[in-house]
């Protein structure tokens, strides 16, 4: 939903929604700056440049999918049935791209098929024909196999860190 809301997050949402909004700036805030996350990008060909970031992002969203078991304690197809129900009932609050998209998103599963590589190589593609072609992304597909290990490992440290962060700003963000 974060990806969908641009811009100062309005202020008549209701709590729950503004504080999962303000969370998933702050997570993507931390990913930007964290050391980890700046080792996995750096990882990948110097070729990609920019959408080294983008393909990190992907690549640790596949990665959360397929180990989700360690992270919560719904399975991942639960919990992706939870959230496309809360979205659904906060429709009136959601972004005019969001509303659009959410039927497509709920039919597909779009949380749940994260976790196939099938799904990373389709998402990569559609973000770089919706970036209009500026970013290699499709390309860049490649360096999930080719640095595999290593991205995984890294992405278990980093969610060691924001693991750590979320529990933190939960307690202070009631």
């Amino acid at each position: 939903m974060g990806d969908f809301h641009k811009g100062a997050i309005p202020q008549g949402l209701p709590h729950q929604l503004r504080r999962h909004l303000l969370l998933h700036r702050r997570i993507d805030s931390l990913t930007q700056q964290n050391e980890i996350f700046q080792t996995s990008r750096k990882r990948l060909h110097p070729r990609f440049r920019h959408a080294r970031s983008v393909l990190v992002d992907v690549f640790y969203d596949h990665f959360l999918a397929q180990n989700w078991h360690l992270y919560h304690h719904l399975s991942l197809f639960d919990f992706s049935q939870k959230i496309y129900a809360g979205l659904a009932q906060q429709q009136q609050h959601l972004s005019p791209g969001l509303i659009q998209i959410l039927p497509m998103m709920m039919a597909h599963n779009w949380l749940y098929s994260y976790r196939l590589e099938e799904v990373v190589a389709r998402v990569l593609q559609r973000l770089e024909q919706r970036l209009n072609h500026r970013l290699p992304l499709t390309e860049g597909f490649s360096e999930l196999h080719l640095w595999r290990k290593e991205l995984e490992k890294d992405f278990a440290t980093f969610m060691l860190d924001c693991s750590d962060f979320v529990a933190r700003w939960k307690r202070e963000n009631p």
